[in-house]
C-alpha cells in the first residue's frame, strides 16, 4: 500500500509539472509554438536515429563478421591499389562523377570526413583540388568542413559565399532551405550572413534563422538577439532568450575551425 502511496504522489507531481509547463505554452501563439516544437523535436529525432543506427551497427557486427557493401565502398575509396596509380582525390573524383545518387555521394562524405586527421592519404592541395570538382552541394560543404579543420577555411567561404543568393531569394521556401545549409556549416562565418534574416517579417524565416545561429553562432551575434527577446511573438522571443543563454558561453573565437564532431555531426546518412 505504501509503493501504491508513493506511487501515486508522484504522478500526481509529476501531473503538476506538466500542467504548469502547458500553462506557460499557451501563452505563447498556440500555432507558432506548434512550429518551434516540432522543428526541435525533428532535431532530437533525427540525431536519435542516428545514434540508434549506429548503435544497432555495432550490436550487430561481432568478431569474423562480413563487410557490408557500403563498407568495402568505404575501405576500396581510401585505400591505393598496386596497379591504380591514382591519388584518393582522384579515385573520389571518378567515382562521384560515375555515381552522382544521394547514397553514393553520402559515402564519398563519409570517406573525406573520415580522411580528415590523414594528410599523407589525402593532402590539403588534393583537397582543394577535389573541391573545385564537385558539383553537390552536401560533398563541397564536408570538404571544406576538413579543409576548416585542418585550419583553412577558405573553401568554406568560398561554400557560404555562394549560398547567399538564397538568402534575397523572394520564395520564402528557398530562404529557409538555405539556412538549414548554412546551419549544417556549423561554421561562425556562416552566423553573419544570418544575422540580416533576423530582421524578416516572416515569423518562420525568424525562427529558422534563430535555430540556424544556434549551430553556427557564438557570443559576438548576442547583440543582435536583445531585439528579438523582447519580440511580441512568444515563440520568438523565447528562443531568443534560449539562444542568448548557449551563445553566450561561446567566445567570439568558437566555431571559427571546425572540430570532427562537428563535421560528423552533419554527414548526410548512409
Amino acid at each position: 500500500m505504501r509503493i501504491n502511496q508513493q506511487y501515486l504522489y508522484l504522478v500526481a507531481l509529476i501531473g503538476s509539472a506538466l500542467i504548469t509547463f502547458l500553462c506557460c505554452l499557451l501563452v505563447a501563439s498556440e500555432n507558432q509554438n506548434k512550429l518551434l516544437k516540432n522543428k526541435l523535436q525533428n532535431l532530437e529525432v533525427k540525431l536519435a536515429q542516428a545514434e540508434q543506427a549506429r548503435a544497432t551497427a555495432i550490436a550487430s557486427a561481432g568478431p569474423g563478421a562480413a563487410t557490408s557493401p557500403v563498407d568495402q565502398k568505404i575501405k576500396d575509396l581510401s585505400t591505393r591499389f598496386v596497379g591504380d596509380d591514382r591519388s584518393l582525390a582522384e579515385k573520389l573524383r571518378d567515382f562521384t562523377a560515375e555515381n552522382s545518387d544521394t547514397h553514393n555521394l553520402a559515402i564519398a562524405c563519409k570517406v573525406v570526413a573520415d580522411l580528415a586527421e590523414n594528410r599523407d592519404a589525402l593532402p590539403d592541395q588534393d583537397l582543394i583540388l577535389l573541391y573545385q570538382t564537385q558539383t553537390n552541394s552536401e560533398l563541397q560543404r564536408v570538404i571544406a568542413q576538413v579543409a576548416s579543420f585542418r585550419g583553412d577555411n577558405h573553401l568554406l567561404n568560398i561554400y557560404i559565399t555562394q549560398l547567399q543568393t538564397g538568402l534575397v531569394s523572394s520564395n520564402i521556401d528557398e530562404r529557409k532551405k538555405t539556412l538549414g545549409m548554412l546551419a549544417k556549416t556549423r561554421y561562425a562565418g556562416a552566423a553573419i550572413l544570418i544575422l540580416p534574416q533576423l530582421k524578416e517579417a516572416d515569423t518562420s524565416v525568424v525562427l529558422d534563422a534563430l535555430l540556424a545561429l544556434r549551430a553556427t553562432g557564438n557570443e559576438g551575434q548576442l547583440k543582435a538577439l536583445e531585439p528579438l527577446m523582447k519580440h511580441s511573438d512568444e515563440s520568438i522571443s523565447w528562443l531568443a532568450r534560449d539562444l542568448a543563454n548557449t551563445l553566450e558561453t561561446l567566445s567570439k573565437k568558437a566555431r571559427t575551425r571546425l572540430l570532427l564532431a562537428d563535421i560528423a555531426l552533419e554527414l548526410p546518412p548512409i
